[in-house]
C-alpha cells in the first residue's frame, strides 16, 4: 500500500506522539521547530535565546519532570507570551496531554489565540500539521484546538464553564495580576482553586505555570506564588572586581554622567552599558530556597531586558508625572511590586525633615477648604483639621486630643466647639465621624445635633472593596461607608510626593515624630485572597493614619466641584490662633527607625 505524500508528512510529524516523550526540553524543542512570525516579534525568524540566555532555565524548569510549579514575575516584553507559546508547542509535539491558557478574560483569551498562537502555528511547519491553521468542521475553534493526543483550550479567569471543565495536564495561567482578587467562579472559590484542581488527575506529571507583571505587595497573586517557589534571581559579575550581584536599578548613576552608568555594590565599580550587558549575558540563576525542589520561580529584572538610559528616561517621565505613573514604571518597566510604604520618602525622619514654618492651629497661605476628621477612642476624642487646596494639595492645619468621659457630654460639647471654630477666615465644610468602638449611640446622637447638621457625616469601614472611596450604605442610610484600603493607597501615594502642588501634603512645624510614626503604622497586605493593611508591629498605634483616612473620605462626602474657582475667591489667609480648650496631642519622641533615609552625595538615583 502506497501512502499519499502529505500522509507520509503527518505520519511523521505525528510519530512522536505515540512513542514515549524524547529526551528533548522545552528549549531544545524552540531551537528546531520554533519560528517567529511578523505578526509577533520585532526580529521575525528562526527562535534564538542567544540575547536572553535567562529564558532558558525557565523554559527548561517547565520540561523538568520533578517540577510541577513554575512561577514567573517580570515586566513588559521580555519574551513571556513567547515562552508560554513554546511550552505549548513543546507539549503538542514531545509530550502531548491536555492543556489550558488561562488569561484575565476570555476577550484576553481570544487574542491570545488570534494573535499569538495562530501566527506561530502558521509559520512552524510541524504545528500546522498537527492542528491545521483551518478546519472544515468544528473541532478546532477559536478557543479549542485539537491534536494527537491532546486538546489545547483557552479560557478566561471571568468564564466559569471553561475552568469547570475536563482535567487538565498542562496549566498556564498568564498576567495573573490583572484579574480582580474577588473573582470567583459560582460557588466554588477562587479561579486559581478552581483551575489548578482540573489538574488533580495528572499529579507527578502536571505543569502548573504562571507569569505576571507585579502589581502591588501585599495583594498581588504572583508575589504569592513566588514566595512558595525556590525564588530563583539572576546574578551577575562585575567585570572590574569580580563581585556577585543581582541587578538593582538602584545603582544606576546618571547625574553628571554623559550616559548612565550601574555603580557595583562590591568595589564600587562604575560599570558601563557595554559591559553591563556582557554580564548580563554571562549570568545565572541561582535559588535563594535550593530546598523547594518541585517549584521552580524565576524574577525577570526590567535590568536583564533593557539599557539602562532608556530605564532612566522612563523613571524620569514617570516621576514628574506622580505616583501613578511612577508605580506603572515599577511594575512595567523594573518588573518590581509597588509598595506604598517604599523608599526614603515614607521615612519618620523624611516626613519629618519636610514639617514646614507654620503653628499647628494657624492658617498658612494655600487651603480653601477645611474639612475634619474624628477618631474614638475609649477615654479620648482625636480630631485633625485638614486644609484643602486646588489639586487636593492638603495641609494638616490641627490635631487635637479631647480627653474625657465619652459616654458624658462634656468631651463632646468641646468637640462642637473645635468644629465650629472658624480658621483663617474658613469654616470646617464636612467631618467625618468614625462610629467604631464602645459610643455608636454617643456618636450618632452627635450627629443629629442640630449645629452638626449637614457637616457630620457618621463613617466605617466598608467590608469589601467598592467602586467609589465613599457611599451610603444604603439609599436613606446616614452612614457612610469607606473604603479604607483604597484610602490609605492614596495617602502613602501622596506622601511620595516631594515637590508642592497637587496631592502633596503639608504638615505644621510642631507635629512630633508620635504623629508620623502613626502615620506609617500599617503595611498592604492580602488576606484571603482580598488585599487589605495590617500594622507594622503588633503593637503600632495607627490613629493619625485613620484620620488622614477619614479626612479624605470627608472631601469626598463634601465633593467640592471646583477647588479652583474656590482659590481665585479666596483672601489672604489671617492667623487663627487655636482656644485655650483645645488640648494639643501631646509629644512624643519618635521610637527609632530600622534604618536611616539612605542619601546618595554624588549621584542621582530614584526616590520613590
Amino acid at each position: 500500500m502506497r501512502l499519499h505524500a502529505s500522509a507520509l508528512t503527518l505520519l511523521a510529524v505525528t510519530a512522536p506522539v505515540l512513542l514515549p516523550p524524547p529526551d528533548m526540553t522545552v528549549s531544545q524543542c524552540a531551537e528546531k521547530y520554533r519560528v517567529l512570525s511578523r505578526e509577533d516579534s520585532a526580529a521575525p525568524g528562526r527562535w534564538s535565546t542567544e540575547d536572553r540566555p535567562y529564558q532558558v532555565g525557565i523554559m527548561d524548569a517547565s520540561s523538568n519532570p520533578r517540577i510541577q510549579y513554575v512561577t514567573v514575575v517580570g515586566g513588559a516584553q521580555w519574551g513571556k507570551t513567547q515562552i508560554l507559546n513554546n511550552i505549548i508547542m513543546y507539549v503538542i509535539i514531545a509530550n502531548p496531554g491536555p492543556i489550558m491558557v488561562v488569561c484575565p478574560t476570555e476577550r484576553a483569551a481570544e487574542k491570545w489565540s488570534k494573535t499569538r498562537f495562530m501566527p506561530m502555528v502558521r509559520d512552524c511547519p510541524e504545528l500546522a500539521a498537527l492542528i491545521g491553521e483551518k478546519t472544515r468542521d468544528s473541532s478546532n475553534t477559536i478557543l479549542e484546538k485539537q491534536f494527537p493526543g491532546g486538546l489545547l483550550v483557552g479560557v478566561g479567569a471571568n468564564a466559569p464553564a471553561g475552568l469547570a471543565s475536563q482535567p487538565i495536564k498542562v496549566l498556564l495561567e498568564d498576567e495573573i495580576d490583572r484579574i480582580e482578587a474577588s473573582v470567583t467562579v459560582g460557588n466554588e472559590g477562587d479561579f486559581e482553586d478552581l483551575a489548578e484542581a482540573r489538574t488533580s488527575d495528572f499529579r507527578g506529571r502536571r505543569l502548573i505555570y504562571k507569569c505576571s507583571t507585579p502589581t502591588i505587595l501585599g495583594r498581588s497573586r504572583i508575589e504569592n506564588s513566588w514566595k512558595e517557589s525556590d525564588q530563583r534571581r539572576w546574578w551577575i559579575t562585575c567585570p572590574h572586581c569580580g563581585h556577585r550581584q543581582l541587578p538593582d536599578f538602584r545603582q544606576v548613576v546618571w547625574a553628571e554622567k554623559p550616559e548612565p552608568v550601574y555603580a557595583c555594590n562590591g568595589g564600587g565599580c562604575e560599570i558601563i552599558e557595554a559591559d553591563f550587558r556582557r554580564a548580563i549575558l554571562a549570568g545565572e540563576w541561582i535559588a535563594s530556597r535550593p530546598h523547594v525542589t518541585d517549584h521552580a520561580g524565576f524574577w525577570v529584572h526590567g535590568l536583564m531586558v533593557r539599557p539602562m538610559h532608556v530605564l532612566v528616561s522612563g523613571f524620569k517621565k514617570a516621576k514628574a508625572k506622580g505616583p501613578g505613573a511612577l508605580q506603572v514604571f515599577i511594575n512595567t518597566q523594573l518588573g518590581e511590586w509597588w509598595d506604598p510604604r517604599d523608599g526614603d520618602a515614607l521615612q519618620v525622619e523624611g516626613l519629618m525633615a519636610r514639617r514646614e514654618a507654620y503653628p499647628m492651629g494657624t492658617m498658612p497661605e494655600g487651603p480653601v477648604l477645611l474639612v475634619a476628621a474624628v477618631d474614638i477612642q475609649d477615654d479620648r476624642l482625636e480630631l485633625q483639621v485638614l486644609g484643602i487646596g486646588p489639586g487636593e494639595e492638603t495641609w494638616v492645619i490641627d490635631y487635637v486630643q479631647l480627653h474625657g468621659n465619652l459616654a458624658t457630654r462634656d468631651p463632646w460639647d468641646r468637640l462642637e466647639e473645635q468644629l465650629r471654630i472658624e480658621r483663617g477666615g474658613l469654616r470646617i465644610r464636612a467631618a467625618a465621624l468614625d462610629i467604631g468602638g464602645h459610643f455608636t449611640r454617643q456618636a450618632y446622637q452627635f450627629a443629629k445635633r442640630p449645629a452638626m447638621k449637614g457637616i457630620v457625616f457618621p463613617i466605617k469601614g466598608a467590608t469589601k472593596p467598592q467602586q467609589k472611596l465613599t457611599r451610603r450604605s444604603s439609599a436613606k442610610a446616614r452612614l457612610w461607608l469607606i473604603d479604607t484600603v483604597a484610602a490609605k493607597d492614596q495617602i502613602y501615594g501622596r506622601l511620595k510626593i516631594e515637590t508642592p502642588g497637587p496631592g502633596f501634603m503639608h504638615f505644621p512645624q510642631d507635629l512630633d515624630g508620635n504623629y508620623f510614626e502613626m502615620l506609617l503604622a500599617e503595611r498592604p497586605v492580602r488576606r484571603a485572597g482580598r488585599r487589605a493593611y495590617e500594622k507594622v508591629t503588633a503593637d503600632a498605634r495607627n490613629e493619625a493614619l485613620d484620620l488622614m483616612v477619614y479626612s479624605l473620605a470627608a472631601l469626598e462626602i463634601y465633593g467640592p466641584k471646583d477647588l479652583e474657582a474656590l482659590a481665585t475667591k479666596r483672601k489672604p489667609t489671617q492667623v487663627a490662633v487655636v482656644p485655650k480648650e483645645a488640648e494639643p496631642a501631646p509629644a512624643v519622641e519618635p521610637a527609632p527607625r530600622r534604618r536611616p533615609p539612605r542619601t546618595r552625595s554624588s549621584r542621582e538615583t530614584p526616590g520613590w
